[in-house]
């Protein structure tokens, strides 16, 4: 086998999925009486022939999971039994002794029902030891691992003992099930011991897909993509899970529960620590469907959390998210798969917040002149607004019913009306399809030259115009204000800049370990014929806290020289950072009139 790059295992499917089934199922699964967050817990089932009993008169089959995976739309299925809360229970026959495992094979089943329908399956594994004695029941079995290692000092009580415990796991079941796609790794806080894990893997495998769950940390060389969880984060709006991150969009996804726990636990009582974080206040479900387009928008997977029965079968919450997501699917998923998300550096119109309360992300085919505007909360009047980022509007279309739609351009907006958005609150979203010409009204990057010297070595201005996204320009050390100046070679006709930032903070403070927010707050913009006299500015305001491109308009100005200067930003830091700088040339639209289409 060749050895594959991370970019090859990735480009391979990974990267395209948008969608996985993450399935939590094992001993603690069942109905509870006391608080399983509490200290009278008491797991269902003590045994795996308890266990094993208990699935086959529930009637337990893999094509269970897999008929909810396709009717979600999921391109992967992960599994998590061999999880601290669920017993480590290894779902096949192991012969590596130390936790509970089974005599019927499931995870094989899991692999035979997940091929057949072109859906890859990734194994979770827990780095956690400390609930080795839980619930009353020691799950960690240290003798039996010592005679299976003839080695009396083994002790995977503890964290050393049970990473190699893990290890031996791991090998074990790639060489019994090497149907096996890849791993999904929990508790793996520790950079160094995480690379040495994944190099050992990908050594043994290199077209293992492997998965961190990583809460903002930077990701080690052989870890192919980081999860990152809704845990500890502070959305805002509340839906937007990718706005309460602050990492750069693609080969990553966003692990949420989508309904109640991560586990079936029954339905849940009003005494228990966790009823209302995990039971009062579960979405609806148009609201998942705004948290999974706003994890789309950023070119991230969601991975959503399900909680099975014992018989593999769901609760009735989520059963009716699935039904609700399958009828949004039906016509949305051109919006989905085949894009990436719009305002990130592949093209496209840009996030965030729109005119009159409106929200929304955006998509974009690769290569081609199709953009999806996912509306996710409606604007207060008929009309929608949307920066157009220099590109020429030539149809705009409602997606779920494929009429046309009136639509104008103008100032460097686009204006769609709808004569309702009640759909936006009846399915999550009201998508609009729109076409657009392949030539976009912006200065050719290779016409700008950046002659401010001002900034840091290592992030020079060249990285503005390399297509780069996890390269940036970054201005030197000092207090505000700070500026780009920029060069247009031959003088034009500009009326804005698309600025694209670094995701350096969330859009809210807060949060667990969250850095501070970076985004350019309140700017100006001067132009110059000569480079030596500027006058007043053309345009002084500020920009949005969010994430993505965003657009600064300004009325059509003649400019042979253009400086953007920043006063502060959001986190009251000394930083300016820019990933991407677009200058607007003047269209007829902003010159004219508008154009439009009824």
């Amino acid at each position: 086998m060749n050895r594959r790059t991370r970019d090859q295992r990735l480009q391979e499917w990974y990267r395209h999925a948008r969608i996985g089934l993450f399935v939590h199922w094992g001993m603690l699964t069942g109905e509870h009486a006391a608080d399983p967050a509490g200290p009278d817990l008491c797991y269902p089932y003590v045994t795996t022939e308890a266990f094993e009993t208990a699935t086959v008169q529930a009637g337990w089959n893999a094509q269970r999971w897999v008929d909810t995976a396709k009717r979600l739309r999921a391109k992967y299925l992960t599994v998590a039994t061999f999880h601290c809360d669920l017993g480590y229970l290894k779902i096949w026959p192991s012969q590596v002794p130390g936790s509970p495992c089974t005599q019927r094979d499931y995870l094989q089943e899991l692999i035979d029902a997940t091929s057949a329908e072109g859906i890859r399956l990734l194994l979770y594994i827990t780095r956690a030891a400390d609930h080795a004695n839980h619930g009353g029941v020691q799950w960690l079995d240290r003798a039996a691992y010592c005679r299976y290692k003839a080695d009396d000092s083994v002790d995977i009580t503890t964290s050393t003992g049970f990473l190699t415990y893990t290890m031996d796991v791991i090998e074990d079941v790639l060489t019994t099930h090497p149907g096996i796609d890849g791993f999904w790794f929990d508790g793996y806080h520790d950079s160094e011991e995480a690379q040495t894990v994944f190099s050992h893997i990908h050594r043994l495998r290199s077209d293992l897909i492997l998965v961190r769950n990583n809460f903002g940390m930077s990701p080690v060389d052989d870890e192919d993509a980081m999860s990152l969880e809704d845990w500890g984060k502070v959305c805002d709006p509340a839906f937007d899970f990718a706005g309460a991150t602050w990492v750069a969009p693609g080969d990553k996804e966003f692990a949420f529960k989508t309904k109640a726990d991560w586990f079936y636990l029954g339905d849940g009582h009003p005494e228990w620590s966790t009823y209302e974080l995990n039971y009062q206040h579960e979405p609806d479900n148009a609201t998942i469907v705004r948290r999974i387009l706003s994890i789309a928008g950023t070119s991230w997977n969601a991975h959503l959390g399900y909680g099975p029965k014992i018989g593999g079968d769901f609760p009735k919450s989520l059963e009716s998210f699935t039904e609700h997501f399958d009828r949004f699917m039906s016509w949305a998923q051109e919006s989905i798969y085949g894009t990436v998300g719009g305002g990130y550096g592949e093209g496209g119109f840009p996030p965030g917040w729109w005119n009159d309360g409106a929200y929304g992300v955006t998509t974009v085919v690769p290569g081609q002149s199709i953009h999806y505007l996912h509306v996710l909360s409606a604007p207060r009047s008929r009309h929608l607004v949307v920066p157009d980022a220099g590109y020429p509007v030539t149809g705009a279309w409602h997606l779920k019913s494929g009429r046309a739609l009136s639509w104008e351009q103008s100032r460097g907006g686009l204006t769609i009306e709808l004569p309702s958005w009640d759909d936006v609150e009846l399915d999550g979203a009201i998508i609009i399809k729109v076409t657009t010409a392949e030539a976009l009204n912006l200065v050719p990057q290779a016409d700008i030259t950046v002659i401010d010297g001002s900034m840091v070595s290592e992030h020079p201005a060249v990285n503005l115009f390399n297509g780069d996204y996890d390269s940036y320009f970054q201005a030197s050390d000092g207090p505000w204000p700070k500026s780009l100046t920029m060069h247009l070679g031959t003088p034009q006709n500009i009326s804005g800049l698309c600025v694209l930032q670094p995701e350096t903070g969330p859009v809210r403070p807060g949060g667990y370990m969250s850095p501070p927010n970076e985004r350019i707050r309140e700017y100006q913009v001067h132009v110059s014929q000569n480079g030596v006299q500027w006058g007043k500015p053309v345009v002084h305001g500020e920009l949005r806290n969010q994430r993505g491109l965003q657009v600064i308009r300004f009325d059509p100005v003649p400019a042979a020289y253009l400086r953007l200067s920043v006063l502060n930003n959001y986190g009251r830091t000394q930083t300016f950072k820019l990933v991407r700088v677009d200058l607007m040339v003047a269209s007829s639209a902003d010159e004219n009139g508008c154009f439009s289409r009824d």
